[in-house]
């Protein structure tokens, strides 16, 4: 088999010991908070997760953008100098122009080093659902799967991660514009919190809305029990959470008793990047299943 490089980015939310694991190379993402200027994975031991959102707790702002084309080259190339192929899973191009920006790059580089394979595939997933599709992929890759079929793999499936969320606090979806901001007062009254999901088209959408955070929970574990597909790859499900470690491992005890399927439940801290948009109080959970919208009726 072909020696060959898995790389994701930031926003699949792989820790060190995961990554290390998976051997998969995360590349930064570029974060400002309150003027100060990050690179940001998490490996970064500059900025915790935990300590990124007591400052938004404490009203710092904070603003993402895209990894730039120097930050791809640079990555890239040091793999397909030393004769290695790379397979990168990308974050969502229906969020950002992530995946725009690493397909130029691509262009350009197997221009270049002819006899090499770079791959970019957009995942159309965000958050712990691109890490978990990274999972799969990163297993198949150390049990001897080929690149190419990886890569097909990956395209084939994408589709059938499911992320579902909940927000806890609606002013960071009201900076975002993905909710306005008579929605967000009103809503903040009243304890509602959105349940939204990442689309079929990589997009964010507000699927259901609960009253208080015990029924936004419930929510979760209900459409895990309703759409978990039988397939090996579902004896792991990934639950990301935003600062609330705790309520995530209830979570996990709960839907580890009720589907003893899942063999293993992987769970990660929401990173600064997509912390930024959702804020502290977020929790997702992400598992392969039979309706990406993750409807219950």
């Amino acid at each position: 088999m072909k020696n060959y490089c898995l790389m994701t980015d930031a926003t699949a939310e792989l820790t060190p010991e995961l990554a290390q694991e998976l051997d998969v190379v995360v590349l930064p993402m570029p974060l400002d908070l309150d003027g100060k200027a990050y690179q940001f994975t998490s490996f970064d031991d500059k900025l915790s997760a935990h300590d990124f959102y007591d400052h938004l707790r404490a009203g710092k702002s904070a603003h993402t953008s895209q990894i730039n084309e120097a930050t791809y080259m640079e990555y890239f190339e040091k793999y397909l100098q030393q004769g290695i192929d790379i397979l990168y899973l990308c974050f969502s191009s229906g969020l950002s122009n992530t995946y725009c920006a690493a397909c130029r790059c691509a262009e350009e580089l197997r221009r270049k080093y002819p006899e090499r394979t770079l791959e970019c595939v957009d995942t159309l997933c965000a958050s712990a659902g691109e890490g978990l599709l990274v999972y799969t992929c990163a297993n198949m890759r150390k049990s001897g799967t080929p690149l190419e079929e990886v890569k097909q793999w990956a395209y084939d499936h994408r589709d059938t991660v499911c992320q579902c969320f909940k927000v806890d606090e609606l002013e960071h979806l009201r900076r975002g514009g993905r909710i306005s901001t008579t929605t967000a007062v009103i809503g903040s009254a009243l304890q509602i919190k959105p349940i939204l999901v990442v689309n079929h088209e990589g997009k964010l959408e507000v699927v259901a809305k609960a009253r208080g955070r015990k029924r936004a929970r419930d929510y979760l574990l209900q459409i895990i029990e309703k759409h978990l597909l039988n397939t090996p790859e579902n004896d792991t499900i990934f639950i990301g959470h935003g600062d609330t470690l705790e309520e995530a491992q209830s979570l996990a005890a709960d839907i580890q008793k009720n589907l003893p399927q899942i063999k293993r439940t992987i769970i990660v801290p929401i990173g600064p990047i997509v912390g930024t948009h959702v804020g502290p109080g977020m929790m997702d959970l992400l598992f392969y299943g039979t309706d990406r919208m993750c409807r219950l009726r």
